[in-house]
């Protein structure tokens, strides 16, 4: 294992239209115990883990009323346990003097989930005022000296068409180097024939406009349009393409075992696709992990691939790719698997 994902609390003041976490949120009330959270935290990083990331819900509301510890005890006992990078996603609507918090230093990079370069854009689909309080929260953590990112979703109102999707894009990114961030994320809302299809509303955008975007958005980082890192996931690649090299392709991180995700019901997961269903690797309580017996997600390892990815359909010429699958990108676990692509 490379890293861990810890969905850490259902709690959450939004309620955005394309949310892939939806189903966490119905109890809002909903954290880990910080003990179970530490015991789990430790086997992960014996297990070789160091990477670590925070979601939720949003993270930074996260509380145990039990033994009153907050989101800063959590960061400073992953640090404390030898994680080498711990970072957050975050919605941005904290209240700013959270950035100022000692223990929120201890951070190595916080990324904020922004859905478009105007308000218009983003409220859209995260609800209003939203767009204003993540850049006042961005702007001040730039200025702290914080690591900070970017996580932008690629939803229907930004994108109806392709033309207007690879503008939009293009401005987004134009948008977050003006922040002065440094790397932007981007996560494509695409119907593919998982759970998460029946919760996304209107937002979805489809496969042909992703593609065209993707292709000119490429072209733009190959050419050095972009002064920050761009990581932008392939999502599909033509079959008759694929074919002749899927190796080239190939990425699944329930294949290579390079990560776990920890949610705040009991599950553990490797493929985030299965959220919002009852299908895990295995599930923990406070007498430790075992693995699931009825419905494990490796079971399908031993059936037939549905192109490069078990989880997912895509076009007839179409193939879809892992979400992960981000060719040539710098980030940390990528590098530790040393892809050849």
């Amino acid at each position: 294992v490379k890293q861990v994902f810890v969905y850490i609390t259902s709690r959450c003041q939004l309620r955005c239209k394309q949310c892939l976490y939806k189903p966490l949120l119905n109890n809002n009330s909903l954290d880990i115990d910080f003990m179970l959270l530490q015991n789990l935290l430790t086997q992960f990083y014996n297990y070789g883990a160091r990477k670590l990331s925070f979601l939720g819900g949003e993270p930074t509301l996260y509380f145990d009323t039990k033994r009153k510890k907050t989101f800063g005890d959590v960061l400073q006992m992953s640090k404390e346990i030898g994680y080498k990078l711990v970072r957050i996603d975050t919605n941005g609507q904290f209240d700013e003097d959270t950035l100022v918090n000692r223990r929120y230093g201890l951070l190595d990079e916080i990324t904020f989930s922004v859905d478009g370069h105007n308000a218009m854009l983003n409220d859209a689909v995260r609800g209003k005022n939203t767009f204003s309080r993540c850049i006042k929260n961005i702007t001040k953590a730039v200025q702290l000296g914080y690591n900070v990112q970017i996580t932008s979703c690629v939803h229907r109102k930004s994108c109806p068409t392709p033309a207007i999707g690879m503008q939009n894009i293009h401005e987004m990114i134009l948008f977050a180097q003006s922040l002065g961030v440094n790397t932007i994320n981007f996560h494509p809302i695409i119907r593919s024939g998982i759970a998460r299809d029946n919760w996304i509303e209107d937002t979805d955008i489809d496969h042909l406009t992703w593609v065209a975007i993707y292709s000119h958005i490429k072209e733009n980082i190959a050419n050095g349009i972009y002064q920050i890192h761009v990581r932008i996931p392939m999502r599909f690649e033509q079959t008759s393409i694929l074919e002749k090299d899927k190796d080239k392709y190939f990425y699944c991180p329930l294949y290579l075992g390079e990560r776990a995700l920890i949610m705040p019901d009991g599950q553990i997961k490797v493929c985030a696709f299965t959220i919002g269903t009852e299908r895990c690797i295995a599930r923990y309580t406070s007498e430790g992990i075992r693995f699931e017996q009825k419905d494990n997600e490796a079971f399908s390892l031993s059936e037939p691939p549905q192109g490069v990815c078990y989880n997912q359909v895509g076009l007839e010429h179409l193939t879809p790719l892992c979400m992960s699958f981000k060719p040539n990108q710098d980030e940390f676990v990528w590098n530790l698997l040393k892809s050849p692509v």
